[in-house]
């Protein structure tokens, strides 16, 4: 059976992971961003985790985020406190509160996100990118310091970046899980994500980063269409960095990690690269655009 170690951040990611988890006779194991973890309300948010996690299981939200038909009369109930952009759902809330009762019991991330994994039967292996803290900080040019959260939902995303900082990313270990999904994986295929915001975060860890980056068969699949996003300010980002939202900033931010890329099937062709449709309008193209990496080792 072949093993695959599948590279994720948040929606984007999530909606490819569907496309390989429908796939039989492979060994899925997806290793996911935590960078965007915080504490809220005193709860601990892992909001990548979930959104591949909910995805999977086939009750994700409308847009990605959250669960289907959720209410929320907590986070309505809280704003009249405090005013704020972000929400949770209740469902959502009540798996949040029960993670957090598990830590706060002394089990690791990764004992948590199994414990998920079994209660919602699926066929395949989550792991957070590390069981030890990574912030993802975003500095303003005009030389604000925001969390994730405040950057990418109270602040939409809009102000101009001008530097990234994965913080606690240089003492953090990663498990003996981790290790092993990506050393013995035939394939490692890194998702349609935020490569700055969600892939970052990941790669800064310099242990996962040099495993990576001494396979030999590693396919990054392109976040963007017509150099804009598929989903969230992937494309702003990359601009405000210095990259090009295209083959070519990919090829300059994955240097050293990727042999092989997958853009969306109008783009021009280098070599190394392939056009696919990765416009996930639902989880058939998905499901095709997995069969095809896997096909095109």
């Amino acid at each position: 059976m072949k093993k695959i170690a599948y590279i994720s951040g948040g929606i984007g990611g999530a909606k490819l992971a569907k496309g390989f988890y429908a796939l039989e006779n492979i060994d899925l194991a997806i290793v996911i961003n935590t960078g965007d973890d915080e504490n809220i309300h005193g709860v601990k948010l892992s909001p990548d985790i979930d959104s591949v996690m909910y995805a999977l299981a086939g009750i994700e939200g409308e847009f990605g985020w959250g669960q289907k038909d959720d209410t929320f009369n907590v986070s309505s109930l809280y704003k009249q406190y405090q005013e704020q952009e972000f929400s949770i759902g209740d469902k959502d809330l009540a798996l949040k509160l029960y993670r957090n009762q598990l830590i706060n019991e002394g089990k690791t991330l990764t004992e948590v996100t199994r414990s998920f994994t079994e209660f919602y039967n699926l066929n395949c292996t989550l792991l957070p990118m590390s069981n030890d803290k990574i912030k993802t900080t975003l500095t303003t040019i005009d030389d604000e310091v925001l969390s994730f959260q405040e950057y990418f939902v109270e602040r939409k995303a809009v102000p101009k970046l001008k530097k990234v900082d994965y913080l606690g990313s240089e003492e953090a270990n990663i498990t003996d899980e981790v290790s092993m999904a990506l050393t013995k994986a035939d394939q490692i295929i890194i998702g349609p994500s935020n490569p700055i915001l969600s892939i970052g975060p990941i790669l800064s860890i310099q242990k996962i980063r040099e495993i990576i980056s001494s396979h030999d068969d590693v396919t990054v699949v392109s976040p963007f269409i017509n150099e804009k996003a598929l989903k969230g300010p992937s494309d702003k980002n990359f601009n405000d960095f210095g990259f090009e939202a295209n083959i070519k900033g990919l090829k300059d931010f994955y240097k050293d990690i990727a042999n092989q890329f997958f853009v969306h099937e109008n783009e021009e062709l280098e070599e190394n690269v392939r056009a696919w449709n990765i416009l996930f309008s639902d989880e058939s193209v998905a499901i095709k655009l997995a069969k095809e990496i896997l096909k095109n080792e």
